[in-house]
Formats: C-alpha cells, sequence, structure tokens
C-alpha cells in the first residue's frame, strides 16, 4: 500500500497550476477555494482553468459571487459546463428554471436535512450526476459546511488484494438506499420528504471501480445513501464489505471540510466524490440553489 502523504501530494499536485485566479488549496486530499472568477461574466479562458482546477482539486469554491447574481445568470453559468438535468423528486421553486433546486431552510426549522449522509448526487441513475453546482446565497455565520471524499485516493488506499476482489464487479445503486426512502417534494420552505406518496423506485449497476471519462483516474465507485448491493455476492457478504467502504471513504485523510461563506458557489466532480451535507446551524436560516449537470454512463 503506498504512503497516504505521498498519495495525498499527487492528488493535489502541488507544483503550481498557471492561472490567473487566487487559489488556496483546502485539504492534502482535495479541495480549493478560488477567488478572481465571476460566474456571471465568465469566459472561455476562465472556463478551461475551472476545468483544470476540477480535474485537480475535484471540489472548488469559488469566493466573492456578486450579491446581485440573477437565477438566469446561475443558470446559464451552468449550462456553459454541460446539459442540466431536472431532479425527478424534488418540486423546482422557481417555474421558468425548472433545472434548479431550492434548498431554503428557515431558523426555526426541524425537519429533514437534505443531502445529511455520505453520497454522490443521482449514482441511482444510468447516467448519474456529473458536476453539482451549489450557490450559497445567504448562509449562517457558522455551521452548515460541507465535507468531501476524495474517492480515487479511496480506490488507490485499498490493498492490491481487496482492489483486485472488487475491480471487474458491479454494485447496484438504488434511490430507495438501504432504508425506505419517500418521494422528495418541496413543502413550505425547504425541500422536504413528502409522505404522501410512494417513490418509484429508479436503479442501476455500476462498476465498482470507474474511469474518469477525461483524466483516465480509478476512483471508488459507492456511497451510503444510494449502493445496496454488490452484484454476485449473498445479502450478508454484500452488507459487510460496503460498510467497510463506506467508513473508508469516510477516513479523515481522504476528507475535506468546505466552509461556507455568503455570495459563494461551490462546484463538485460526483464522478470522483462523495460529499455529507452538516446540518449543525439550526437558529439560522439558509438559503441555497442546486444545478446538476448530467453525466454519462459510469465505465
Amino acid at each position: 500500500m503506498q504512503n497516504i502523504w505521498a498519495l495525498q501530494t499527487e492528488a493535489q499536485n502541488t507544483a503550481p497550476l498557471e492561472t490567473s485566479l487566487d487559489v488556496q488549496p483546502v485539504s492534502g486530499a482535495l479541495g480549493a477555494y478560488v477567488r478572481g472568477l465571476d460566474i456571471a461574466s465568465i469566459d472561455d479562458a476562465g472556463l478551461g482553468e475551472l476545468r483544470s482546477l476540477l480535474h485537480r482539486h475535484k471540489t472548488v469554491m469559488l469566493r466573492g459571487q456578486s450579491p446581485e447574481l440573477t437565477h438566469a445568470a446561475y443558470a446559464a453559468f451552468g449550462r456553459r459546463l454541460g446539459e442540466l438535468a431536472i431532479d425527478p423528486y424534488v418540486e423546482p421553486p422557481i417555474p421558468e428554471h425548472p433545472e434548479i433546486m431550492g434548498l431554503v431552510r428557515e431558523a426555526d426549522a426541524t425537519h429533514y436535512n437534505f443531502g445529511g449522509d455520505w453520497h454522490s448526487d443521482g449514482s441511482y441513475l444510468a447516467q448519474p450526476g456529473g458536476l453539482t453546482v451549489l450557490w450559497g446565497k445567504d448562509i449562517p455565520p457558522y455551521g452548515g459546511d460541507t465535507i468531501f471524499s476524495n474517492m480515487e485516493l479511496a480506490w488507490e488506499m485499498l490493498s492490491p488484494a481487496f482492489r483486485e476482489m472488487l475491480d471487474g464487479r458491479r454494485c447496484l445503486h438504488s434511490a430507495t438506499g438501504l432504508g425506505t426512502k419517500k418521494p422528495i417534494a418541496r413543502k413550505g420552505d425547504y425541500a422536504a420528504i413528502n409522505f404522501g406518496h410512494e417513490l418509484e423506485v429508479i436503479e442501476h449497476f455500476h462498476p465498482i471501480r470507474r474511469t474518469h471519462p477525461e483524466t483516465g483516474a480509478h476512483s471508488l465507485y459507492v456511497n451510503q445513501a444510494y449502493s445496496v448491493q454488490i452484484e454476485g455476492c449473498t445479502e450478508d457478504e454484500s452488507a459487510g464489505i460496503l460498510k467497510f467502504l463506506f467508513d473508508w471513504a469516510a477516513s479523515p485523510a481522504l476528507t475535506c471540510r468546505m466552509v461556507w461563506e455568503p455570495n459563494t458557489i461551490l462546484i463538485w466532480d460526483n464522478r470522483n466524490t462523495v460529499h455529507y451535507a452538516v446540518g449543525d446551524y439550526g437558529g439560522f436560516r439558509r438559503e441555497m440553489y442546486r444545478l446538476a449537470v448530467t453525466g454519462e454512463e459510469p465505465r
């Protein structure tokens, strides 16, 4: 097994990247804060720099966006990254922009914490999410961080024998998760679980070792929210292996914690990360909006 420090250094690639942007890495595993890029006026060169930063850091937070940013400009930026998906389980809050998901939690809310488990967006789909773009418009003074894990590191840090056992196998990803998930619909002020009717199950098998279509790097492609059964294993075998992999992916040395500020845009690659939304900001209002850029069939 390779040394974790050597792998972290390779993951963040400490050699300077030629860029006009102010880039501050968040941890040795992944993540970067970026200043100097306005999504409302980004040109092709800036978009190229952003893609390079995403390949290197896997999740980047763009600080200092305009407080006057509009939903139309936000959606237009998302479309420059790729085709935008519409979530099948969430009612859009802005009818003229159905691709935008609203995530607004009032200060006195006590209900469901959206994203409060380790997951990769839409991994149950035939073409899971590629990039996710999250706009933090109204942010609490503290709390509500988003934690990420580098699933390329998670794969490389497994022993060769364990990788050999997993390589070539597929795992079932299901929208019902390991328990019973209900459809999510907008209720009042927040995207919350709707217990009124059963969810139409969406599920697909995907390879456990996934190859990134742009970089060619390999990742561990399972997540706690949606990965439910390893193909060819008994239920007990699968449950034991998956629990180990879920715990492994949450190892602190593989993670970073992204701290929000008002008027920031967080972008991450779902093909080589999992993330967890921390719901520790009770008593404060938070207003966020999400775009999902369609990915491809995992290979």
